[in-house]
């Protein structure tokens, strides 16, 4: 299948955009039904969380002074779970670079395929093509690969990873919207506000989204759920003895967890995070969270629901729902974010 649409989607939408001169946009920036080609030579290079970024200095199309090209390409977290790197890509050298264009400025792009000098091509998203070599670096990956059964006797706690091609996405294409978040999101521009401006966690559930792998890990009276990106950790309290009032509030809530059967029962309130999604959709404080994590019976896969309760921002309860897979020889790596 042609995955590099879904792909580049759940790139350019789930992670962190940044304010500083390396701004990553909504995907609302980019037209994917169009293709741009430019040659220069390469002035940066950040190869880093939430977007690798290259800067290319190419000559004018009207003949000015050279121009400086902005480039946004996928993730330090992506690109680590497929064999392209940063290596030979130097300040100086001269580049080809292919992309979608932005919408909103005449020297950004969003890069798929970089050449170097030397005739090696650098494919940098998922299930990727080369665009002008016979072979290419970052065609391979283990962002397609299915769940395996190893380990399958850990249950839950084990590290499980996202399949790319698979199209699901934890958000609806509508809400249950009251009038009250309605008006909010008349306001809300996609391609100007952000969730989490540079390397600012996200919470929950938007965090619930995010496509790199994540491990269950079982304490004496807690679980604890690592996720790669910001290096979150969510906390589950699997015990009576503390009272969800004595817990201070925060962008990750308050979680309590049982279980029934396999499944991890887990109910969260006390949410310090004003988002539902990343696309500005309102959570009040109010909001409660109930989520099923279920192991399927071989081992494979992990399914997963969140009943979203809102008060006053939603007409009635929203399900949401995603799935993993389980990977053999993947880790929650640390996220890096803002460092090359």
């Amino acid at each position: 299948m042609n995955a590099r649409i879904p792909l580049l989607t759940l790139m350019l939408s789930v992670t962190a955009p940044v304010t500083t001169a390396w701004a990553h946009h909504s995907i609302a920036e980019y037209d994917q039904s169009k293709s741009v080609e430019i040659e220069g030579t390469l002035v940066e290079v950040k190869w880093q969380n939430p977007h690798i970024h290259l800067r290319v200095r190419a000559a004018s199309p009207t003949g000015g002074d050279p121009v400086v090209w902005e480039i946004e390409c996928s993730s330090l977290s992506v690109m680590r779970r497929t064999n392209a790197t940063a290596d030979g890509l130097e300040p100086g050298d001269k580049v080809r670079v292919a992309g979608d264009p932005s919408r909103r400025a005449p020297n950004r792009l969003f890069a798929l395929n970089v050449l170097k000098a030397d005739g090696t091509e650098i494919v940098l998203y998922p299930g990727g093509q080369p665009r002008w070599a016979k072979v290419a670096v970052g065609t391979k990956s283990t962002w397609l690969d299915p769940g395996t059964a190893e380990n399958a006797g850990a249950g839950l706690f084990r590290v499980w990873s996202t399949k790319l091609d698979v199209p699901e996405s934890l958000w609806p294409e509508t809400y249950p919207l009251t009038d009250a978040a309605k008006k909010i999101m008349a306001s809300w521009d996609p391609i100007r506000d952000s969730v989490s401006p540079g390397c600012k966690p996200k919470g929950m559930p938007t965090i619930m989204e995010q496509p790199y792998p994540i491990e269950f890990v079982r304490l004496k009276d807690t679980i604890l759920l690592r996720m790669e990106e910001y290096d979150t950790v969510r906390t589950i309290y699997m015990t009576d003895k503390v009272a969800p009032s004595s817990l201070p509030t925060h962008r990750l809530g308050r979680s309590m967890g049982r279980w029934d059967g396999n499944t991890l029962v887990v109910k969260t309130d006390g949410i310090a995070w004003p988002y539902l999604d990343p696309n500005g959709t309102p959570l009040s404080p109010a909001a409660t969270l109930l989520e099923r994590f279920t192991p399927a019976a071989d081992g494979t896969r992990l399914e997963y629901s969140v009943l979203v309760t809102d008060p006053k921002f939603l007409a009635r309860p929203l399900e949401l729902k995603r799935s993993w897979v389980a990977r053999p020889n993947e880790s929650v790596k640390p996220y890096n974010c803002g460092r090359s």
